[in-house]
C-alpha cells in the first residue's frame, strides 16, 4: 500500500513532464575504456546439442534450435526496432561478405517507439546546426521518400506548418527554426502570415507559420517489416524474434557449429567471440546463445540496461514518456490535409495535426500527442507500473531539476492526460473548429529520452564504443528523429563500427 502510495503521489508531481526540443551540443565523454561519444562526420541461428528447442522466426515459423553449440555470425544487432534493422540492412548492403543476426525481444518487428508514433517524415529544421541529428534528419529524408517509394510502402509528401499564435511566438521560433532549417539543407523552406496560412490550410488560424512542403508522413511500422525482409532474403541475415537479452559472455574462437565445422574464414582472425544469451520474454530458461565476432546494440526501451550487460557504463539512464493520441472522426477526417504543428514548447513539439497512413490503423487524422512520464517502459496505459523502472526514472537528478524548471508545464500536461476537454482546447490553438465531439480516441505511444544532469533532454544521438575489449558498439540515445533518419543513422553507426572494429 505504501509503495503504491508513493507512486501515485509520483505521477502527480511528475507524469506531466515532457521532453523539449534540444538546443544544445551532446552529452561529452565517459572515461575509458567505455567512451560515449557523437559519431564525426565520417539462416537461423543454431545455438545450444542435447535438445531441440523450438523458436519462431520473423513469419512466425518454426525454428528448430540446438542447444549447446554455437554458429557465429560475423556481426549481433541487439534490437529490432527501426534503427536496428536499418543498421543490419546497411551492414549487409556495404559487405558482402558479412553475416548479420538480429535479436529481439518481442514477438515482432516495431514493437514499441518505431510502430507507435505519428508517423511523420521530418524535414529536419528543429536541430541545432552541425548535429548528427540533424545532418541525419535531412538526409534521412530523402532515403525515407525513395525507400518508400523502392518498396511500395504508404507515403504522402504532404508537408508541415508549424504555425505561431502570436508576434512573440513568431519571433522567438518562426524566425529561429527558419533560419536553423536553411543551415540545416532544409529544401524549399518558407515564412507565409495570416491569409497565406488560410490558403494552404483553410481551417488553420495563426499570426504566421513556417511552411515545410518537405515534410511528410509514412507507416513506420511497414518501413520495418520490410527493412527485416531485405535482411531475410540477403541469405546472410536472420531476425530472430522472442529472445531477451540476460547475458553478454566472452567465448573462445574454437566454437564449432552443430555439424563440428570450423568456423568461417572471415571469422577466424578474431581469438574471442561475444556471445549474446537470452531466453523467451518472461521466462527463465531455457537459455540459449548467439555468437558474434561483434555486437551492436539498438535496444530502445531498454539500452541502459542491455548496455550495461554488454560492458557499458551505468549512465545514462532513460526515463520513458507516454502520449496519447486522439482521430478526427471519419466524417470530419478532412479538417486538413498536412502536418500541423505549434511552436515547440517546454513539453516537447506539442499537441499537432497529422494524416496517417498506418496500414493498421488505417487513413485520418491522428492529434496528439500529450506527454507524460510512463510508471513502466512498455506502459501504454496510465495505470501500468514498474517497480524498477520507476526507480530508474525517478533517482535520476536531471528529471527531478527538469520538472523544478517546468512545474507548470508539468501540470498542464497532467490535466491534458485526464481530460479530453483540455486536450482539445490545446488543439483548437491551431484549428479552432475542432470540437471534442469530432475526435475518437486513438492509440498511445511511448518514447524513451536521456536526460543530462543540468536538467536537459540530450540534444544529439549517444554512442558507446569499445566496450568488452572493443567488440560491442553501444546506441546509446537515439530519439526521434530517429524513425526520419534511420537508414542516415544506420550509415553513421556502420562508420562508427567500420572504425572501432577494423572492417
Amino acid at each position: 500500500v505504501t509503495v503504491m502510495t508513493v507512486s501515485f503521489a509520483y505521477r502527480f508531481l511528475l507524469a506531466g513532464v515532457g521532453v523539449g526540443v534540444g538546443v544544445g551540443v551532446g552529452v561529452g565523454v565517459l572515461s575509458s575504456p567505455s567512451l560515449l561519444v557523437e559519431p564525426q562526420s565520417l539462416t537461423p541461428s543454431t545455438i545450444g546439442t542435447r535438445t531441440r528447442v523450438e523458436n519462431t522466426d520473423i513469419n512466425g515459423t518454426s525454428v528448430g534450435i540446438e542447444r549447446n553449440a554455437c554458429r557465429p555470425f560475423d556481426v549481433v544487432v541487439v534490437g529490432a526496432g527501426i534503427v536496428g534493422l536499418a543498421t543490419a540492412r546497411e551492414i549487409l548492403r556495404r559487405y558482402p561478405t558479412k553475416t548479420v543476426c538480429v535479436v529481439e525481444k518481442e514477438d515482432s518487428v516495431a514493437k514499441h517507439q518505431s510502430g507507435h508514433n505519428s508517423g511523420v517524415i521530418h524535414a529536419g529544421m528543429y536541430y541545432e546546426p552541425g548535429t548528427t541529428m540533424a545532418k541525419c534528419c535531412v538526409r534521412g529524408a530523402d532515403l525515407m521518400y525513395a525507400y518508400c517509394e523502392e518498396k511500395a510502402i504508404p507515403y504522402q509528401r504532404c508537408g508541415k506548418l508549424i504555425v505561431a499564435a502570436d508576434k512573440e511566438e513568431h519571433e522567438e521560433w518562426i524566425e529561429m527554426l527558419h533560419t536553423r532549417g536553411i543551415e540545416n539543407g532544409v529544401k524549399d523552406l518558407s515564412v507565409v502570415y495570416g491569409e497565406d496560412i488560410h490558403t494552404i490550410e483553410p481551417n488553420v488560424r495563426g499570426y504566421s507559420a513556417l511552411y515545410s512542403p518537405n515534410s511528410g508522413v509514412t507507416d513506420y511500422a511497414a518501413v520495418c517489416r520490410a527493412l527485416a525482409q531485405d535482411i531475410q532474403s540477403s541469405g546472410r541475415g536472420e531476425v530472430k524474434v522472442c529472445f531477451e537479452v540476460k547475458e553478454f559472455k566472452e567465448v573462445k574462437k574454437a566454437c564449432l557449429d552443430a555439424k563440428k565445422r570450423p568456423c568461417s574464414q572471415s571469422l577466424k582472425s578474431s581469438k574471442q567471440l561475444v556471445e549474446v544469451v537470452g531466453c523467451e520474454p518472461g521466462q527463465v530458461g531455457p537459455r540459449i546463445g548467439v555468437c558474434g565476432e561483434v555486437v551492436i546494440t539498438c535496444a530502445g526501451f531498454h539500452a541502459d540496461r542491455v548496455s550495461r550487460l554488454g560492458g557499458g557504463s551505468n549512465s545514462p539512464r532513460v526515463i520513458p514518456f507516454r502520449g496519447t493520441y486522439y482521430q478526427m472522426k471519419p466524417e470530419h477526417a478532412n479538417i486538413c490535409s498536412m502536418n500541423v504543428y505549434p511552436v515547440p514548447s517546454g513539453s516537447g513539439i506539442g499537441v499537432h495535426f497529422t494524416p496517417s497512413v498506418s496500414q493498421q490503423r488505417g487513413e485520418g487524422i491522428i492529434i496528439g500527442p500529450s506527454m507524460c512520464i510512463a510508471f513502466k517502459r512498455e506502459g501504454y496505459k496510465s495505470s501500468d507500473f514498474s517497480l524498477a523502472d520507476a526507480v530508474d526514472a525517478f533517482t535520476q537528478v536531471g528529471l527531478f531539476k527538469y520538472v523544478v524548471n517546468n512545474f507548470s508545464t508539468a501540470m498542464s500536461e497532467i490535466y491534458r492526460d485526464i481530460s479530453k476537454d483540455a486536450f482539445i482546447k490545446e488543439a483548437q490553438k491551431l484549428i479552432p473548429s475542432v470540437t471534442t465531439t469530432m475526435t475518437e480516441p486513438s492509440f498511445s505511444g511511448v518514447m524513451v529520452q536521456v536526460m543530462t544532469e543540468n536538467a536537459s533532454a540530450a540534444s544529439d544521438f549517444l554512442f558507446e564504443r569499445n566496450c568488452m575489449d572493443g567488440k560491442v558498439l553501444h546506441v546509446r540515445s537515439a530519439p526521434s528523429p530517429a524513425c526520419t533518419g534511420s537508414l542516415a543513422i544506420a550509415e553513421w553507426i556502420v562508420n562508427v563500427a567500420a572504425d572501432d572494429f577494423s572492417w
